[in-house]
């Protein structure tokens, strides 16, 4: 026997088709109906306004209105209870637009409904609306909890560099006014912890451009990446024994600039960051790959062991300790981070002794979502 009760409004200017839906409903197998009536658009929206029931179920034909205004001006109420809407005859458009306006489901009265298929139509509906407000409050608090992680990286690294810049100027001061009265004991203690300070300064703002990737978005606009590279390689300012070499001619892309010359930057900066020897080469090129570009940057350095492919784009990794290198382990991180908002793919070949080559792709067109936050 049916225990659970469930509400249900019928909207419906002919008191015939209520007796069919109420004698329909008194059926029901799997819950008990409670069937309120109303004959009018207007009766209608004032039930609705009072969010007493768990489903609605709208003729089509309401006198001058019709259902799908009815359906309509519900959802501009805030309505968030399943609505099923009941024809006299099928109608594909008529179907077709009050599905795209937000029913639930599109039912023909008549001898093709039954007091089964109204049954099932509710409870499928009904669930389906739990579903789908579950679904939307599960988004929400992920996008409330994404956010909040954002603002908790920008604001602390943020407030992190305030300290750190004062332990930095007192360590100046102790150098400058009590340099000589240090042995060489407290002259590299003092040394080390200069060092220590500007690695943390330096993993503080990894962290910020990594929080920034996705959060802050720039303008996009077309980058003749021939330019940018010369630029890149300016400001990266390799040892003179390491050979920078630009193979292909490569595009000119429509993106963000500041975004992929962090790519470049980070990939050529690494690239010379672990040559392993004073000299080397660096190479730089592209392909197209259907409606990809494909660019790599390959390096002749100490490279990376197979097992430690995905390890080395993720944040905070780094394959060498931290006492032998000025690394902060976020660059790579930035770097795949950006090139999967665009909709690439970053991936790594190496060889160890022989060198390493990081491959992304990027669209050759990108569309304005692909920099959506």
């Amino acid at each position: 026997m049916a225990t659970e009760i469930c509400r249900v409004l019928l909207v419906d200017d002919d008191e015939d088709d209520y007796i069919v839906t109420r004698d329909f409903l008194s059926e029901a197998e799997q819950v008990g109906f409670k069937l309120t009536w109303v004959d009018n658009y207007n009766a209608g929206l004032a039930e609705i306004s009072q969010n007493r029931h768990d489903v609605y179920l709208f003729d089509f034909r309401l006198g001058k209105e019709n259902g799908l205004e009815l359906l309509q001006a519900a959802l501009q109420m805030g309505c968030q209870k399943p609505i099923i809407l009941l024809t006299g005859v099928g109608d594909h458009d008529i179907d077709q637009k009050v599905m795209a306006a937000g029913a639930s489901d599109y039912l023909v009265k008549g001898t093709t409904l039954s007091a089964t298929l109204l049954e099932r139509s509710i409870l499928h509906a009904i669930e389906r609306k739990r579903s789908e407000l579950r679904q939307n409050q599960l988004v929400a608090e992920l996008a409330i909890a994404n956010q909040e992680l954002k603002d908790f990286a920008y604001i602390v690294s943020h407030d992190l560099k305030a300290p750190l810049r004062g332990i930095a100027s007192l360590a100046d001061w102790l150098v400058r006014d009590y340099g000589d009265q240090l042995d060489d004991e407290g002259q590299e203690m003092l040394q080390l912890m200069r060092g220590r300070v500007r690695r943390m300064g330096d993993l503080i703002d990894g962290v910020l451009q990594y929080s920034r990737v996705g959060r802050v978005r720039d303008e996009k606009t077309e980058v003749d990446l021939n330019q940018l590279l010369a630029e890149v390689i300016d400001i990266i300012a390799a040892p003179s024994g390491i050979k920078i070499v630009i193979e292909t001619e490569l595009p000119t892309v429509f993106v963000e600039r500041t975004r992929i010359q962090q790519v470049f930057q980070n990939l050529i900066s690494n690239a010379v960051k672990y040559m392993g020897h004073p000299e080397g080469t660096i190479r730089i090129g592209h392909t197209q790959e259907e409606d990809f570009w494909q660019f790599f940057v390959a390096d002749t350095g100490i490279g990376i062991e197979k097992r430690h492919f995905d390890k080395v784009f993720q944040i905070f990794q780094t394959l060498v300790p931290r006492d032998k290198s000025e690394s902060t382990g976020v660059g790579l991180a930035i770097v795949k981070k950006i090139v999967e908002l665009y909709g690439g793919h970053l991936w790594l070949t190496s060889q160890v002794g022989q060198g390493s080559t990081f491959f992304f792709t990027l669209p050759c067109h990108l569309p304005d979502s692909h920099l959506a936050d």
